[in-house]
């Protein structure tokens, strides 16, 4: 079995990237069948591509070239290299390469099975695309979440969605927690109150006295605006900004937990991956997969998106200690079902499964 699998323009530093590379890693290496990468729209950061073996991904163009020859490439150039593939299974990691997908189908006159696997909630895609999405013949969910919003948008019934959640290589190297002071950690993107909505955890922590800090891992086009508004709130002395980071758990050497407090996510991995270091989680519970991962008091806490008065309540009873950590090998333990090894073969039945239809 041959998976072709498209992408638009990416940044090049999102979960979804590194989801991608190691499912295509680790199914070229432990299965019969083949995945390789079409990026469409290119890269921003190509570093991620550099952890797949060269022959197996195809980078179509550079983002510092204009749209119009982006999109020139991707109608002329992408199909002839996706029929030399000549793959069983498209699958489309976003909305638009879905519906390049089912063009290129017609282009080439192909008969593949062209399947959805979006990275992030529904709510981000507008109408028209919803129309897109329908058309596939097949969705894997990577949440709970997610799942419900194909449903409730209509966009395709159960028996054509596969839940196989994210994968990940477990690391069973617990990251200890400090003695002296709680110390809190952020990883993603920097956006003030967009998606990310790290003004929120700004100003939840201006509010949470005694001794803690936080670090801060990750860059974007709001840096500097949140620079600016942790000196406003008189905490920047606090905060330790390192930066984007390959691999930023590697950075880590102590933490009490990591927060996250966005307005939508695909599904979090930060969350699982933190988890399977021992640290508990402390998010939004936003659209979509927070609520698939944390089980409240067990390995993190969830509260109402945007609401900075409940997540400063839970960091107040954490820093005081009136409310207990959950063990750090509980913890780890709690997402274990996300191992790459069950991954691969909840992903594998799916498809095989659409080529018997």
């Amino acid at each position: 079995m041959k998976i072709a699998i498209l992408l638009g323009e990416v940044t090049g530093r999102g979960g979804m990237e590194t989801v991608i590379a190691n499912t295509v890693n680790y199914f070229n290496e432990h299965s019969r069948h083949n995945m390789k990468i079409f990026v469409l729209g290119g890269s921003v950061d190509e570093k991620w591509l550099h952890r797949v073996n060269a022959q197996d991904y195809f980078l179509l163009c550079s983002t510092n070239e204009s749209k119009a020859k982006r999109y020139l490439k991707c109608m002329f150039v992408a199909p002839n290299k996706i029929k030399e593939y000549n793959p069983d299974i498209i699958l489309g990691a976003d909305e638009k390469s879905v519906l390049f997908a089912k063009l290129f189908n017609k282009i080439l006159g192909l008969r593949v099975k062209i399947g959805s696997w979006i990275h992030f909630s529904l709510t981000s895609i507008s109408p028209f695309y919803h129309k897109v999405l329908k058309s596939a013949d097949f969705h894997l969910a990577i949440s709970e979440g997610l799942k419900n919003e194909y449903i409730k948008n209509k966009i395709a019934e159960y028996s054509h969605i596969y839940l196989v959640y994210n994968p990940l290589e477990i690391d069973h190297n617990l990251i200890p927690r400090p003695k002296d002071k709680t110390q809190y950690i952020y990883v993603g993107r920097l956006i003030y109150n967009g998606q990310k909505r790290v003004n929120d955890l700004l100003n939840a922590l201006k509010q949470v006295t005694g001794e803690w800090g936080l670090t801060i891992i990750g860059d974007g086009k709001d840096k500097e605006k949140l620079v600016e508004l942790a000196d406003q709130l008189d905490i920047n002395q606090k905060i330790t900004w390192l930066g984007w980071k390959n691999e930023p758990f590697e950075c880590i050497a102590e933490a009490t937990a990591l927060l996250l407090t966005s307005e939508y996510e695909g599904f979090g991995m930060v969350l699982v991956e933190a988890m399977s270091r021992g640290i508990p989680c402390i998010s939004s519970n936003c659209p979509v997969g927070p609520s698939d991962i944390i089980k409240d008091g067990e390995n993190g806490w969830l509260y109402p998106v945007g609401q900075i008065e409940s997540l400063t309540e839970i960091l107040v009873k954490i820093n005081d200690g009136s409310m207990n950590l959950p063990d750090a090998e509980i913890v780890r333990q709690s997402v274990d079902k996300y191992d790459i090894h069950q991954f691969k073969d909840r992903i594998e039945a799916a498809l095989k499964a659409e080529l018997r239809k």
